[in-house]
């Protein structure tokens, strides 16, 4: 199941998103309330921060939405690698734009538009390209995947952030900590946009299952 063309890419890009979904959250709240006075954070109080986070997470939902029409209009494929894109550009946006509030919420809510998109389409996708009868199998894997590189891109970033602690100043984490947390949830983006275009065009799409589904039916009756 794994080695079909149309399930590899959705797995890998399910674990691509996991890291920067679940695995740059800590340093991103750890950054959010550092001092700005030692030359970078933004110094939020824990209430600023749950904002920030907030946001984020309802840009997650604007995603989910924006992909559900996007997917009705297109081959779901497209949105998919426009998603992925999304994300990579909008931790790409933080290397630049992160000394205010409003720069570090325009690279959250644009990469957080292209992760919901991504979350709320890979089980459906994984679903739509399993073999016939491996569908909750499949759908299910996502979610693994995706917590497998959650979990192991927060190891990652912990180890990143504390690694240069001789350099932090007091007990803040190394700037250089975050800008590699940045680095790296941009290019899983932007990997997993690459991935899924190995896709077949067609996958996904009602004409692609109809074809299946003939298929079978083909194979039924004989």
């Amino acid at each position: 199941m794994l080695r079909s063309p149309e399930m590899w890419p959705v797995q890998a890009t399910a674990f691509l998103v996991g890291i920067s979904l679940l695995g740059a959250q800590g340093p991103l709240v750890t950054y959010l309330g550092t001092d700005p006075a030692i030359g970078y954070g933004l110094g939020l109080d824990t209430t600023q921060r749950s904002n920030v986070v907030g946001a984020y997470l309802l840009s997650l939902i604007v995603g989910a939405v924006l992909f559900a029409v996007a997917s009705r209009r297109t081959s779901p494929r497209v949105p998919l690698i426009g998603s992925a894109v999304l994300v990579g550009i909008g931790y790409a946006l933080l290397l630049p734009l992160h000394d205010e509030p409003w720069q570090v919420l325009l690279g959250l809510g644009v990469a957080g538009i292209g992760a919901g998109a991504l979350i709320a389409a890979m089980p459906a996708a994984a679903a739509a390209a399993a073999p016939r009868g491996r569908t909750g199998m499949a759908s299910a894997m996502t979610n693994t995947t995706k917590i497998m590189g959650g979990t192991m891109s927060s190891a990652f970033f912990g180890v990143v952030l504390a690694g240069g602690a001789a350099t932090a100043i007091g007990t803040a984490a190394p700037f250089t900590g975050y800008v590699t947390v940045w680095v790296v949830c941009s290019a899983s983006g932007l990997l997993a946009a690459v991935l899924l275009a190995f896709v077949p065009s067609a996958a996904f799409s009602d004409a692609a299952e109809a074809k299946v589904a003939a298929t079978a039916a083909r194979g039924e009756l004989v």
